[in-house]
């Protein structure tokens, strides 16, 4: 997915200051990661606030009102705060952690959309014969939205929406337009559940004391087939009877190519996966962590095989340079509402949880399974007002007890956060998701969200939560 040019085009002078900056931060927070040491710390926090500094006038005020809700944070802070250094610099660690986050992903979106092998392997999965289509689509969506994120939707939603718009009856074009746009944004949904490429688990387990993704990627792994079987059963359930005499179209056989259209997606993921799994159980670093550097490492290797075979080193520093000072900046929104949601949750949950404690309201006691359980059904309700997942949880997460004082292990409470966040990025009208799948299907955000996902997110909440509290007896 390419980013949305703000209304107001940077310069090119602004543009290269801007991904300077971006640079820095991104170098600091792996170098801390990797290292320890605290000076790259200290730079990736003062490169995070000179960015968002320098971005805020770019962007619209939607986006700069939570910039005026982390100045209003910071000025509370100051005041009432016993310990207000400390509070700022966790709330902006966890900023400029998110924004490198984000700047670590986008170089492997860059690369993937120049691939035509992902390309073609798009048109195979959308191509599928009506029996197995929305399996393929929406477990394809979860293997692609590790690669594109959001440009899963994008990529899988324009093949699917092709091959739909092949058939030459309006009626039967409709409803399969529909289910295929269907099965590609509840794969992605799914994906938030599992991979160590998602915010939903990154921050989750970031939240959660003890938790990280190795403990948790097994039984997250059910929550995603929870989420899988449930869509499959009512797209079977609820599919349109077509009328007599309505035959749909089939592809044919030797269009649609072989399984073998998947292995290079498959070799990519390898690539990601192995050296992350490699890492994160050889030296302890949580994956989020390694994902910093083992993303970009593996984007340029890409870029560079993609490449003339005697100008792949000008082929991959081209690519480097327009990415790094035009493609990143454009994501200028994105980069100020993610960074600042990053820091309000943080830092307006460090500062809430001792006075909560100070109103006598002992969260510890109130029963496990109702602390579970209430994640899952607020973020999804919070998401119905645009409260935004990552402030909700970055917000939420320090409010809660520890697992260890409810007397259970940090997983069910992390499958918990990331099943209200799955579950709110497939209905919430204002995620990114939904908008983009209402505008692939020609109708609007509400439709998406309630009358095409309503259903399923009511019967997935009562499953998922159910899950939830399994895992916990």
């Amino acid at each position: 997915m390419r980013p949305r040019l703000s209304n107001r085009p940077a310069s090119s002078r602004h543009d290269l200051i801007t991904g300077t900056l971006l640079c820095a931060a991104v170098a600091g927070v792996v170098l801390r990661a990797f290292t320890g040491w605290d000076w790259p710390e200290a730079l990736a926090e003062l490169a995070t606030l000179a960015v968002v500094v320098w971005l805020t006038p770019t962007v619209r005020a939607s986006r700069q009102i939570f910039v005026l809700l982390a100045l209003a944070l910071v000025l509370y802070a100051v005041i009432a705060a016993p310990h207000a250094g400390d509070v700022l610099s966790r709330a902006l660690s966890q900023g400029s952690f998110i924004l490198a986050f984000f700047c670590a992903l986008a170089t492997l979106r860059h690369a993937a959309e120049l691939s035509a092998s992902i390309t073609r392997a798009a048109v195979y999965l959308a191509q599928q014969p009506p029996g197995r289509r929305y399996t393929a689509l929406t477990l394809g969506a979860q293997v692609f939205s590790l690669v594109l994120n959001y440009g899963a939707i994008s990529l899988l939603g324009t093949m699917a929406r092709s091959s739909a718009h092949g058939e030459p009856d309006p009626d039967i074009a409709r409803i399969r337009t529909r289910r295929m746009l269907l099965a590609v944004q509840r794969g992605f949904g799914a994906s938030l559940c599992w991979s160590p490429l998602a915010l939903a688990v990154v921050i989750s387990t970031t939240v959660v004391p003890g938790a990280t993704w190795g403990s948790v990627v097994l039984p997250a792994l059910v929550s995603s087939a929870l989420m899988t079987g449930v869509g499959w059963g009512l797209d079977r359930a609820f599919k349109p009877k077509l009328r007599p005499g309505q035959v749909p179209t089939r592809a044919d056989p030797a269009e649609i190519g072989g399984a073998a259209t998947l292995l290079p997606v498959g070799a990519l993921l390898l690539c990601i996966a192995l050296p992350v799994i490699l890492l994160h159980f050889g030296t302890g670093l949580p994956a989020s962590r390694i994902v910093l550097l083992v993303v970009p490492l593996v984007a340029a290797l890409w870029l560079f095989r993609m490449g003339p075979a005697k100008a792949r080193t000008r082929y991959l520093g081209a690519h480097a340079g327009a990415f790094l000072f035009r493609e990143l900046p454009a994501f200028r929104s994105e980069i100020v509402l993610l960074t600042m949601a990053g820091f309000l949750g943080m830092g307006a949950g460090t500062l809430l949880a001792p006075l909560v404690a100070a109103t006598g309201l002992d969260l510890a006691a109130l029963p496990v399974w109702l602390l579970l359980v209430l994640p899952i059904w607020l973020i999804l309700l919070g998401g119905q007002i645009g409260m935004n997942p990552i402030l909700f949880v970055s917000l939420f997460g320090p409010l809660l007890p520890a697992p260890e004082e409810l007397g259970i292990t940090a997983t069910p409470m992390v499958l918990s956060l990331t099943a209200g966040w799955a579950l709110a990025g497939v209905t919430s009208p204002f995620t990114a998701s939904v908008m983009m799948t209402a505008r692939l299907g020609d109708t609007d955000a509400k439709e998406v969200s309630l009358r095409w996902n309503g259903p399923y997110v009511l019967i997935l909440g009562v499953v998922l939560s159910a899950w939830v509290l399994l895992l916990a007896w």
